[in-house]
């Protein structure tokens, strides 16, 4: 099974949009312990995503495992530690790495690890059949309420529309 490694701002996408348990039928969701650190101070806030983000993590749904070379990287580009873990993560397991954010995704580039974002994932699931044509579009609609970049999300409802 393919391992997706997952951090805090497309978890939250997952969560809004109800794809985790799609997603789980295709991948081994992993995460970092400095990305379940920041969910569980959401946790402690009072967030509802958080606490939903939780329950997959004590269910083990949403597995940690520690990655080894994180203070390398993050000295290396001068990043969080926290973003340092998830892409020394997905470099360690060989795995695709979910995240929205930019400068995360230009690292990636550099150190050649597969990256994915919430819309790419949203037309994996529906050319596998986990989603079916109007359930991607609603789902894609409904990243863009949630403040999701929108010509993202039109490219691939074109491609979507091209293939189906």
């Amino acid at each position: 099974m393919k391992k997706l490694i997952i951090n805090t701002s497309s978890s939250l996408f997952f969560i809004k949009i109800g794809l985790i348990p799609k997603l789980i039928k295709k991948f081994k969701l992993i995460t970092s312990k400095e990305i379940i650190n920041e969910i569980k101070e959401g946790v402690d806030i009072g967030y509802s995503d958080a606490r939903a983000i939780n329950i997959y993590l004590e269910d083990n749904k949403i597995v940690c495992v520690e990655a080894k070379n994180t203070k390398e990287i993050s000295k290396q580009f001068n990043i969080k530690e926290t973003d340092a873990s998830i892409i020394a993560l997905a470099e360690e397991q060989e795995g695709l790495l979910a995240t929205e954010d930019k400068q995360i995704e230009k690292i990636c580039l550099i150190r050649q690890i597969n990256i994915t974002n919430t819309a790419v994932l949203i037309y994996y699931l529906w050319k596998n059949n986990e989603l079916e044509f109007e359930q991607a579009f609603l789902l894609l609609d409904l990243i863009i309420r949630q403040g999701y970049n929108k010509e993202i999300c039109i490219k691939i409802k074109e491609k979507i529309m091209q293939e189906a």
